[in-house]
């Protein structure tokens, strides 16, 4: 249990830093061309296990639709929203409103996959969501951009999708299965909306006049952000329910994104900034408290429970 809370924890702290450096990265390169250089580079890490493609196209169709759906939300839908979200609104504002996913995908995994939590992990839901309201109500006001709060509301649901549907797939099929073929499948797609829509030029052009700054921003985001991330991500999902897995992971990245923005900025966090972060960890404490069985049976050493 301990396994998967600090593997999905990590993950919240690269994906908090994820809003303050794709911020950056965007001042040279468009929501599109970002999106689309993120999901190739990261397809080209997974180039050893590239003989696999072979055994998952041979998957039941229902199986690969879902694989489909999958990518849709992960790598054209969630990515293509955020960064749009970022071009009008802080980072830590996009963050706020995207943390709403953990919530929609309890939602979501109620209906559609009959998925229950305990009342420990509702609990620790509601109290982690109390800290996120808490900072919107100090950093949301009415001179925010409303196309950007919307565009992160889109990215909120787009991920709360990826997430139920991910779900099964991470307990049926090989992790890297998973990553693999959600990865190169988006990378495609992203092209092909590139040529389609004629942006295939200007995507490239993005890229090469980088400055080397910004290159390896960019390349921060494809490795740690999509790449490493996603891995450990996936194995937390395998471990929890998908609401608490999704709950784990946003929910510290305001705490995250904060501190780097400290770090980095210079911009000290605020009195209403550390209560809400006091919310958000004790919802997290909350959820990960599991009732011990009652058999007599000693547990095993060294697995997850």
């Amino acid at each position: 249990m301990v396994r998967p809370i600090l593997a999905l924890l990590f993950v919240s702290a690269l994906w908090g830093s994820h809003p303050v450096v794709g911020q950056l990265v965007e001042h040279q390169m468009s929501p599109l061309a970002l999106t689309v250089w993120r999901f190739t580079f990261s397809s080209v890490c997974y180039l050893p296990i590239y003989k696999s493609l072979g055994r998952i196209l041979k998957l039941p169709r229902k199986t690969l639709w879902r694989l489909g759906g999958t990518t849709i939300f992960w790598c054209i839908l969630y990515p293509l929203f955020y960064y749009q979200s970022l071009k009008s609104i802080p980072p830590i504002d996009s963050l706020v409103l995207v943390n709403s996913a953990p919530l929609l995908a309890a939602l979501f995994a109620f209906l559609f996959l009959r998925e229950k939590l305990r009342r420990n992990e509702w609990t620790g839901i509601i109290v982690a969501f109390v800290g996120v309201l808490v900072l919107a109500g100090y950093r949301i006001t009415f001179h925010a951009s409303w196309n950007g709060m919307m565009f992160a509301v889109l990215a909120a649901l787009s991920f709360a999708g990826y997430t139920v549907m991910s779900r099964s797939l991470f307990q049926q099929l090989r992790l890297f299965d998973v990553l693999l073929a959600t990865t190169v499948f988006g990378a495609i797609a992203l092209w092909i909306v590139t040529l389609v829509t004629g942006e295939a030029g200007s995507v490239i052009g993005q890229l090469i006049h980088l400055s080397p700054t910004g290159f390896w921003q960019f390349v921060y985001i494809a490795i740690a952000v999509s790449t490493i991330a996603y891995v450990l991500y996936g194995y937390g999902l395998r471990k929890l329910p998908a609401a608490v897995s999704s709950a784990i992971t946003f929910y510290p990245q305001v705490f995250f994104a904060g501190l780097l923005q400290w770090v980095w900025l210079g911009q000290v966090p605020t009195v209403w900034s550390i209560v809400a972060v006091i919310f958000v960890f004790a919802g997290t404490a909350l959820m990960s408290l599991r009732k011990r069985p009652r058999s007599s049976v000693p547990l095993q050493v060294g697995h997850d429970t």
